[in-house]
């Protein structure tokens, strides 16, 4: 981890298939397993993070958690897993065979519950239900319970989550997604880093830059 200066708590829990892309810290009581962090990506104290991909120059706060369990809400007459499930939660079951599917993921073959992309921010005491997307440049208030996919760049908030704004304009996330900065080398980011406090003028750079 030395080499790729990470930066690990000693109160966290880290396990051995989950891996850095490098510039990452974890703070205290942080518990990450079977995920992927991207390049700079950083983790606040008290979060929950489990089969969660994560993109580069992520600021993800302190108690965000994955949830990935769930219970039938329609159809079955109970929510007590003893009537669907046979890992006998509460030390029995009625259930003969698995009758409903527990685990919320976004990507099952990679066993994955939770796709966070680049440059999102997620503020403090958010929960992420599995099987969602956040896509690239989405920023999550502080508190919000997400149970959908959040679309690029749109800012949502509230318990369920909803839209509030959309940080840039059409024209501009088109453009800013398809170049796609964070696959940039550190290098290449400092060397323009001035450009990054406004959106118009990074916006200009890179419009001249496919123009030439």
């Amino acid at each position: 981890m030395s080499k790729k200066n990470i930066k690990v708590n000693s109160n966290a829990f880290i396990n051995s298939k989950t891996v850095f892309g490098g510039q990452n810290v974890i703070h205290s009581n942080v518990n990450i397993i079977n995920s992927n962090l991207g390049y700079a990506t950083y983790i606040g104290k008290n979060s929950q993070l489990p089969n969660t991909e994560i993109g580069a120059y992520c600021s993800i706060s302190n108690n965000v958690k994955v949830i990935s369990d769930s219970h039938p809400t329609s159809k079955f007459v109970s929510t007590h897993p003893a009537f669907f499930s046979l890992l006998r939660q509460s030390g029995f079951t009625y259930a003969t065979k698995q009758l409903f599917n527990e685990k919320l993921y976004f990507d099952q073959k990679s066993k994955i519950y939770v796709k966070i992309g680049n440059d999102v921010w997620i503020g403090a005491n958010v929960i992420l239900l599995g099987g969602i997307e956040i896509a690239d440049g989405a920023i999550i208030a502080t508190g919000s319970l997400v149970s959908k996919n959040v679309q690029p760049y749109d800012i949502v908030g509230g318990v369920p989550a909803k839209v509030i704004r959309s940080r840039f304009n059409a024209e501009q996330i088109e453009i800013v997604n398809k170049f796609k900065w964070w696959n940039k080398s550190p290098k290449w980011i400092e060397m323009h880093s001035d450009l990054f406090i406004d959106i118009e003028t990074f916006i200009e750079f890179i419009s001249k830059r496919e123009s030439e």
